[in-house]
């Protein structure tokens, strides 16, 4: 065997060596399972590790951007015309959290309460919480109304006396600061001075005391025997369950708290939350792909059946059959029987009949869909996404590497080919090239 041949034998068994190990690699994953075992081996809730530093004290900023309808034509509403609104904000909060009372257990479980404190963003709102005035109802005399239906005789009078001046206050005309964080109500105020048990606060805010404070104790899952267990609940406030609700299914605490999420997301699984604030768990599930600042994202959206008349009632999310339409869902139940429903921004998903009975309704997909883009699960700045995507093209190389083999091998198997070919074109050109004979110069006499 001559030296070229030996080269090309040896470049030969390269490639041949090259193509199988793609094909076993790919077959078997092997890249992909180490990217996804040391995921699942980084994201584990251990003291002092990066996952637990920014468990406990998120990176990732979060914003809350309230609007509000004001009501232009109270006084044709008391009337009995149609009420028209129209839509102010957004007054948009940095939220500010972090983990405090942390306690880590032998089990894999670790307990929390998450602190909340809100900044206002000036540059990014539309004006001022401080001058900016809302004319709403008034919250506090409906709840009172409502509180005071079932009591005795002292409460029938009060009742009667709130109903004659119940058109001078149905209706109030607040700051955007007092609607968010509270103000002293006079109506509570002279409630909490003849019915103390009643009325134990005099002030009311719809965010009333959530900044600087925390939603409860929680009992988490470390991930340490499963990743799919990261951070899921397993109790609040010394709870498995809630007993708000008419089943066992509606009462259950399900999935994490919503900042963080199990790592490998699949796109056919559904992701659960526990969200105390409307007392319930729900989930969302998978629509489409995305890209927030240069990242590959899923977007999870909550499902409309979430909603629905007859999945709430099939559910048990209607005690005292208290379930009004498609859309909406009653809470009164869990808020000390305050009169509060929520739903989607403008009715998005819900019954037409409540977008018809308010003038100034504009559901649209686009901007009142509640949705999560995940990975990240929320907004992220520049400087974390600049850090992200870095992470996220290290790990794609990583897996491209049987690829890279793939293409090693195809280069040697041409460069192989390329060589035999000259090869054999060399042998050719020896063995048929002509030999020129030199005869003898013969002179003729």
């Amino acid at each position: 065997m001559t030296h070229l041949q030996k080269k090309i034998a040896l470049i030969s068994v390269f490639a041949s060596v090259c193509i199988i190990t793609f094909v076993v690699l790919t077959v078997n994953d092997v890249f992909k399972k180490i990217v996804e075992d040391q995921i699942k081996e980084h994201t584990k809730l251990k003291l002092n590790s990066e996952v637990y530093k920014n468990w406990k004290e998120p990176p990732v900023p979060a914003y809350m951007q309230f609007f509000f309808f004001n009501i232009e034509n109270p006084e044709e509403i008391l009337q009995g015309k149609q009420a028209r609104v129209v839509e102010v904000g957004p007054y948009i909060y940095k939220e500010l959290r972090n983990r405090s009372n942390v306690l880590m257990f032998d089990n894999a479980t670790i307990s929390a309460v998450t602190q909340k404190s809100f900044v206002f963003q000036r540059n990014m709102s539309v004006g001022d919480p401080k001058k900016d005035f809302i004319t709403t109802v008034n919250i506090p005399f409906v709840a009172m109304l409502q509180s005071l239906k079932s009591g005795g005789m002292a409460q029938k009078l009060i009742l009667s006396f709130l109903f004659v001046l119940k058109n001078s206050m149905i209706f109030q005309s607040l700051s955007v600061e007092e609607l968010l964080w509270g103000y002293e109500d006079p109506l509570l105020k002279l409630g909490q001075k003849l019915l103390p048990s009643n009325f134990p606060d005099s002030r009311f805010g719809l965010f009333y005391g959530a900044n600087g404070s925390d939603d409860g104790l929680y009992l988490f899952n470390t991930g340490k025997k499963n990743y799919m267990d990261f951070t899921k609940i397993i109790m609040w406030n010394g709870q498995k369950s809630l007993s708000w609700w008419a089943s066992n299914t509606s009462n259950m605490i399900n999935g994490t708290d919503g900042s963080t999420f199990h790592p490998l997301i699949n796109k056919d699984e559904a992701l659960y939350i526990f969200a105390p604030d409307i007392c319930r768990s729900l989930n969302v599930v998978f629509e489409k792909e995305v890209q927030v600042k240069g990242i590959d994202a899923y977007r999870f959206t909550v499902p409309r059946e979430i909603f629905e008349m007859d999945n709430l009632k099939k559910e048990g999310f209607c005690p005292m059959r208290n379930c009004c339409l498609t859309g909406v869902l009653d809470i009164s139940i869990c808020k000390k029987g305050v009169p509060i429903i929520i739903s989607s921004p403008h009715f998005y998903n819900g019954d037409q009949k409540l977008v018809n009975d308010i003038e100034g309704m504009k559901p649209d997909a686009i901007t009142h869909q509640t949705f999560l883009d995940l990975e990240p699960n929320a907004v992220i700045d520049n400087k974390l996404a600049v850090k992200l995507r870095k992470v996220l093209h290290t790990m794609k190389v990583v897996t491209y590497i049987p690829y890279i083999i793939l293409w090693i091998g195809i280069l040697l198997f041409l460069i192989t080919l390329v060589l035999l070919f000259f090869m054999c074109m060399y042998r050719e050109k020896k063995e048929y090239t002509p030999v020129s004979v030199k005869l003898p110069n013969i002179k003729a006499h």
